[in-house]
């Protein structure tokens, strides 16, 4: 009787904070939910020691990622030069078709020649460099073969680019708000609170993998 309730006891003790730490962290999410501000050193407490650490960790995955966006490799900027010539190329073509001018179809002969030559360019340059594809908004090609197509339609976009085209994707599809890193944070502590604590370590592995894989493709 007394060791049944002595469990009793340690039960208690044991889900009390547990559940006024869950009342927090949903707080928390409720505030950033709202665009409220919330400071590091309020996470730090709600998160914990071992939380608060991944929380940092992913900040800095987020300002090297940013970082690194801004520092576009040679082979990244002679893409983007190549993609605008022969887009402008195309676009004089088309406004010439559409005046009927006689010399449209030489004008788009001389733009499907800059196309082709950028689609050589992506698969002797680009394509196989792991770290120089995801500067792309979709997956490129595998098939040295196969062929982009003569207009600017079929050619992908750098990740950064301001054009209508940019489906996302790449290195941008990792990129976060600091709000988000914060929200990810906390979802990830109540998370931890409800489920196995092995499940926990997984997550962590994969994050940091992550991290590393990002610094080893970048360079540095």
């Amino acid at each position: 009787m007394k060791a049944r309730l002595k469990n009793t006891i340690m039960i208690k003790l044991i889900e009390k904070p547990t559940v006024k730490q869950i009342a927090k962290l949903q707080k928390i999410i409720e505030r950033l939910s709202r665009g409220e501000i919330v400071q590091n050193r309020q996470l730090k407490t709600v998160l914990g020691a071992e939380g608060y650490a991944r929380y940092l960790s992913d900040c800095e995955y987020q300002k090297h990622l940013r970082a690194m966006l801004k520092d576009k490799p040679d082979e990244i900027i002679e893409y983007e030069r190549r993609l605008k010539a022969a887009t402008f190329a195309y676009s004089k073509a088309d406004y010439r078709s559409q005046k009927g001018h006689r010399s449209a179809k030489k004008m788009f002969g001389a733009s499907d020649t800059q196309f082709e030559r950028l689609s050589e360019y992506l698969s002797e340059n680009i394509i196989g460099h792991p770290e120089l594809e995801a500067w792309f908004d979709r997956p490129l090609t595998k098939c040295l073969g196969d062929s982009f197509g003569v207009s600017p339609d079929g050619f992908p976009q750098i990740v950064t680019s301001k054009s209508l085209k940019n489906t996302g994707g790449g290195y941008s599809h990792y990129l976060r708000t600091i709000r988000e890193v914060k929200m990810d944070a906390v979802n990830a502590a109540l998370l931890g609170l409800s489920t196995p604590e092995p499940e926990a370590v997984v997550d962590t592995t994969d994050q940091m993998a992550r991290f590393k894989r990002l610094i080893k493709l970048s360079g540095d």
